[in-house]
Parts: structure tokens; sequence; C-alpha cells
């Protein structure tokens, strides 16, 4: 036997849209488990699987390729009706992880008593969910659609049209599915001998040349460039012609598939109707151990590929649109044995050929299914597909996936009526376009503050790999103060760290350099909980990231700063991360990215108006559409000025008044159907600095003196 690993393309075009090698041109996307058919209804001598009637599919919700990779689902329990007053069976969706096998089952997710039925409670559509978002790109949102909200943190069920009108026969229930689709077969591989002593063979109009006279293959040449050598093929003993135009050798080459059970006693299982058919995981029919390789049958072919190519032709651009249909109509019996033959109901030897329920009652009721075609849509040839690097200044949505990606993750919190936060940070992610978006972002939100990253603060080696450590630091606290500087941001709803930290990756042991809005993002986590939103995120008592404030162990920084460095940085509003050698590291600041001075360029009093704008808003929604009369004013401040009084006691305000009259709220505001209140605040303000005078009086001296 001999292998060899060659690219896969259609037409022969290592560099065309449908080539699966081409990883960098695929398009993030769901992976999918389907279609599901019905039993057949017709006559079994003129069963055909794909004339059976289709049911639902299960489309995986934000998981890319996990979902192909780690998962599969089974039907089981499938029943048909045993009343007379509703002809609808039922079933079970069981979520498995991919490596399980019959003999133990793992369950990450089930839904039992399914039902076809539109009006039940138990219908398939309302007990998983079918709903789905997608991005609207001109209106740069997500959107929702579907009936039925989502009970599954895996997929959303996607119906066929007449399931879902309740126009199919009530009896139908789920008896088997279309596989994964799969490179078509190439036929007419030919080989010829060549003059005396060498064999050939032709593969899509190319010739490969090698071997003897007596057809001991010693070197196989294509277009004169090696592929392999060593004795790989003997074929002595075959009578050649003396022809070396004439074919002496003939052949195809099928592409593997994953595999199906063929017997419900492969696997050795003590009770035969706990095996599922379908699709097997097992390294053999009498295996009890998983194959590891089994998702890699189950990868998107190539890009932009058919979202449903069920439903077009079967062979497009060299994929068969499916791999086969599984189908319990296909199940055998031989005594006490149960198997899968396809082709047997249409043989009439099946046990479904007098009645789909003989094999039910047989208690042969489940089947698994694989889920296909997930895509991250990343460039799978960097260890970090979403780099830097990547990028450029000058980088737009339209002509860099890096960029465009980032884009779109930060416009999806654009809404605050969609998305309820009040931190946004991306660790990692330098670019200065996008970070200055995400600031942006929050100051049209007006509810949230963005943690930003510093560019060349540290390289981590998925950015550039350097063998001298050194070289990756890059840009000193002076540069990055100049630098920060020359960007003129200028907003309290930002805020920047420096250096980055060192923490230990708890489920390895190893260190790992972090950017600090990670660690950041923690502090102010643990600071909240402590204390009150308010208080200043920084310093020994809720900034001390060696006393865990930031939720993760941190060991070192990338650079330890002087007394210098750290007024240089903060003079700039980079907050410094400290590291003393008896105190530990801490978060030396709390400067918002606001240049003037003003209470809003600390992120305490910044998130203490957030904070209160977010609460005062809620509070308003109970006279929302009330009359504009004074009985509401008064209701108003009913309940805005004990909360404002409550903040007060816990040290976020020294002092407030709220007005509410008639000089606020004047009569052409009414007009327009507004109310308008005026909230008059005096925050708190933090200890960052402290001044102590010391006097030395002579011995004799009194203090009041």
């Amino acid at each position: 036997m001999f292998g060899v690993l060659l690219p896969i393309a259609y037409g022969g075009e290592l560099d065309n849209d449908y080539n699966p090698a081409n990883m960098k041109a695929q398009a993030s996307r769901e992976a999918i488990a389907g279609w599901f058919i019905a039993q057949d209804q017709g006559t079994a001598a003129s069963y055909e699987p794909q004339n059976t009637q289709k049911l639902f599919r299960l489309v995986g919700r934000g998981h890319g390729e996990w979902l192909h990779k780690n998962a599969k689902v089974s039907i089981e329990k499938i029943r048909q009706s045993s009343t007379t007053s509703n002809p609808y069976g039922t079933f079970s969706v069981v979520v498995r992880d991919i490596r399980d096998t019959d003999n133990k089952v793992v369950v990450l997710e089930r839904f039992d008593n399914c039902s076809l039925d539109p009006k039940s409670p138990s219908y398939i559509g309302r007990k998983i969910g079918t709903q789905f978002v997608q991005w609207d790109a001109t209106n740069k949102m997500l959107k929702t659609y579907g009936d039925y909200p989502n009970k599954s943190k895996y997929f959303y069920v996607e119906l066929d049209g007449d399931v879902e009108a309740g126009a199919t026969d009530a009896t139908l229930v789920p008896f088997g599915y279309y596989g994964p689709p799969r490179p078509a077969s190439v036929t007419g591989i030919t080989g010829s001998e060549i003059g005396a002593i060498n064999t050939s063979f032709v593969l899509d109009g190319r010739q490969f040349i090698g071997g003897d006279r007596n057809g001991v293959f010693d070197g196989i040449k294509a277009s004169n460039t090696p592929l392999f050598s060593g004795s790989v093929l003997d074929v002595s003993g075959l009578s050649l012609p003396d022809d070396p135009t004439v074919n002496c050798l003939s052949g195809s080459l099928l592409f593997p598939s994953s595999s199906i059970r063929v017997s419900a006693s492969d696997g050795g299982l003590r009770d035969p109707t706990n095996a599922y058919f379908g699709f097997s995981t097992t390294r053999s029919p009498s295996s009890t151990r998983p194959d590891a390789s089994v998702a890699d049958f189950h990868r998107l072919p190539y890009a932009n590929f058919p979202d449903d190519p069920t439903t077009g032709a079967f062979l497009t651009k060299g994929i068969n649109a499916w791999s086969y249909i599984f189908s319990l109509d296909d199940i055998e019996t031989s005594g006490s044995a149960y198997y899968y033959n396809s082709g047997s109901r249409k043989a009439e030897a099946s046990v479904t050929s007098a009645s789909y329920t003989d094999i039910l009652d047989a208690g042969y009721n489940r089947f698994t299914v694989p889920f296909w075609g997930g895509a991250d849509g990343f460039d799978i040839t960097r260890p970090d597909p979403l780099y830097n690097a990547f990028m450029s200044s000058t980088s737009t949505e339209d002509d860099n996936y890096v960029y465009h990606t980032w884009r779109r993750a930060v416009d999806t919190v654009t809404d605050p009526e969609m998305i309820d936060m009040n931190l946004l940070t991306a660790p990692g992610l330098t670019q200065e376009s996008l970070t200055e978006h995400m600031i942006d972002i929050c100051e049209e939100r007006a509810d949230a503050m963005a943690l930003i990253d510093l560019p060349d603060v540290y390289i981590p080696p998925h950015e550039q790999y350097y063998s001298d450590k050194s070289s990756r630091i890059g840009t000193n606290p002076d540069q990055a103060a100049l630098t920060l500087k020359d960007r003129r941001i200028d907003s309290s709803y930002g805020t920047t760290f420096y250096p980055w930290v060192q923490t230990r990756d708890e489920n390895t042991g190893q260190l790992v350099w972090i950017p600090p809005t990670v660690a950041i993002l923690g502090v102010l986590g643990s600071s909240e909980a402590k204390t009150d939103v308010w208080f200043a995120p920084a310093g020994f008592n809720r900034g001390g990231l060696t006393d865990g404030a930031a939720g993760i162990p941190v060991v070192n920084v990338s650079e330890r700063l002087t007394s210098k460095s750290r007024d240089t940085l903060y003079e700039y509003n980079i907050n410094p991360i400290a590291s003393f050698p008896s105190s530990g590291i801490v978060l030396f600041g709390q400067k918002t990215l606001q240049e003037r001075q003003s209470a809003l360029d600390r992120v305490n009093v910044r998130r203490l108006v957030i904070y209160l704008k977010k609460q005062i808003s809620i509070l308003s929604t109970q006279i929302l559409f009330e009359q504009n009369v004074q009985a509401t004013w008064n209701r108003f401040k009913g309940l805005v000025e004990p909360f404002l009084a409550n903040v007060k006691t816990r040290f976020g305000i020294t002092d407030y008044r709220l007005i509410l009259d008639e000089s606020t709220t004047t009569p052409d505001l009414i007009d327009q159907n507004i109310m308008y209140a005026k909230i008059m605040i005096k925050p708190a303000r933090a200890i960052e600095f402290i001044a102590i005078d010391f006097v030395i009086l002579n011995t004799g001296a009194s203090f009041d003196d």
C-alpha cells in the first residue's frame, strides 16, 4: 500500500473560488445537521430516499467550526401516536459529545417529547427555538428573526415550510437524514505502458510516469518532478500488452465519508436496541473507542458553498450535495440481528416493508446525525487570525478581513436598547482607528466606558516573533505618552493603561503575557463588588493586582516603571501599572482620556455619572406617557430624590439638587410632550495626592504657638 498527499481543487486550478485548500477565502458560517427526513409513505419498491418529506434541520448559533468538531445530535425515543385524538408522534433531540460512543453516551443537552404539531406546546420549534440573528449592514445592527426564543445554546430549528404550516401528514416522524456533502469521485484513471521500461497513469489530464517493465515502481514522476520513491506498486505477473498506447490499468478515486453503523450488535452492546444507527464515531465497527478524525470529513468544502446543497443540482463544482441519505427504512433483520443495508427497502427486504411502525415496535427507534460545514472565516495559517500587524492605518472594512471583523464586532454593541453594558474592551486590539471607534461608540451611547490598549507596548509572538525577548518591548513610556498625545482623543468615555502584565494560566501553569485591559476589567469588577462603582478602581485597597484585584494572578509587568515614568504617563492620561518591591503590582492611576481638567477626567466620576444616568432612566420609565402635570412631576421627584440621597450616604456625591417645575418644564415644552428635569450633583473626589507639612520645633516650644 502507498499514500500520497495532494491538494484538492475543482478543475485542476489551485487558486479558484472552489478550492478547499484555499482556506483564506472561506467566510464564517454556522454548522448544520440536516435535513431530517420522514419515513417513506409510498410503496417499498418505488422508494427513493431523496423523495421523502424533509422535516427540519438544526443550524448552529455562533459556534462556527467548533460545533461540527465537538458535537453530534441524536434522535431517539421515536414513537408513533398512541391515541386517536392526536395523530402526531413524538421524539427526543439529544446533543452529544462527538467523542462519546453508544456504549458510553455523554449528553450535552436534550429536549424530550418533541412533536411536529405546530399547535402543540411540545412543538419542536417552540421547545428548541427558531430565532436566529443576522447582521444588517445598512443599519449597522443585528436583527433577530424567527418566532420562538432559543432554548438550546447550540442550535436553532429551521423547519420545512410545509411542516411549519401544519400541511404535512400528522403521522410523520424523523426517520433519517441527509449526510454531509463530499467531493465527487474521480473516474477514468488509466494506466499504460510507455516504452520498454516505463509505466504511467493519467489523472485529470496529467501523466505520471515511472517504474520498470515488470511494473515495480521505483520513482513516480509528474512533469519530471519526483513525488515519492521506493517500491510502491507491484504488478509483476500481469501480461502487459506490447502496444504502449493500450491502457493496461484503470481505476477510480473515491473520496471517503464518515462511517455509518452497520449492525446493532457493533461495539458489543448488551442491549442491541440501545444502538444508534446512522453516524458512527468509533474507530471500527467492533471498536468502543472514538475516532478523533471523524470531524475532518465535515469541513466546509469551499468558500460560498450553497447553504442548502440539497435544493439544487446533486453535483456542484465537483462536490456531491450529500454523501449518503440514511433512513431507518433501510434496516434489515436476519433472525434476531438488525443491520443497515442501503437499498433494502427498495428491494422490499427491510423491516419497514409492511409498515414503518414495525421497526419502532422492535425497539430500534434512534439514530445519530453529524454536524457539518462550520467555518470561522479566519486565515488558519496565522497563529492569531485577528492580529494587528495585518492591518494598516489605511485599512477599511472593504479591503481587510481583520479590520472588517473587528469593526463589525464593535458595531454590534452600538444600540443601547439591544445590548446593556457599562464597559467595552477588546483586549489586544491596538489599531488606532478601531480603538477610537470603540470610544466613539461609548460616547454616542453615553452609558459605557471603553478600555483600550496602546500599540507596540509589548509585541507578542503572534504579532511578530523575536528570538531576543528584549526586542518584544516596543515603545517606552515617553514614546507611548507622546504618541497618545498626537492622537488627540479627548474623551471621558475612554481610558488606557501601561504596560502589559504577566499571569499564570491556571489550566497549564504556564506564564502568559496579556494586555493590561484584561487585568483592569477584573479590577473594575472587583472594585465595584467590594464598594461601589464610584470608588476609584486604583491604589492598594482596590487596585492591588498582586493581591487578586484583577480576578486572575498577576505576577509581573513587561516594564518596571520609575517614579518619573509614572508621572509622565499620568500627565498624558495613561494610567500606570506600577510594581513596588514591598507592595507588589498595583494600578496606580484612574484618568480618563479627557484632555481638559474637570471632574470627568477621572474614571470613578465618569462611571458615577453613567450609573446615575442609567438608574434614573430606569426610574423615569414609571412615569412615561403619564400626564405632564404637577402631580406627575412630584411623583418623579419622589422616585429620584430618595435614590440620590442614598448615593450621597454611600459617598458617591457630596450634594445634589433636583429642579422640576415651571422654570424647567415650560409651557412650550409641555406642548411638545416633554418633561424637563435638571439634576445637579457634586461628585465625591478621590484622593490621588497627599500633602503633609512637617514643622520642627524646639524642645520647649508649645504646639499652640
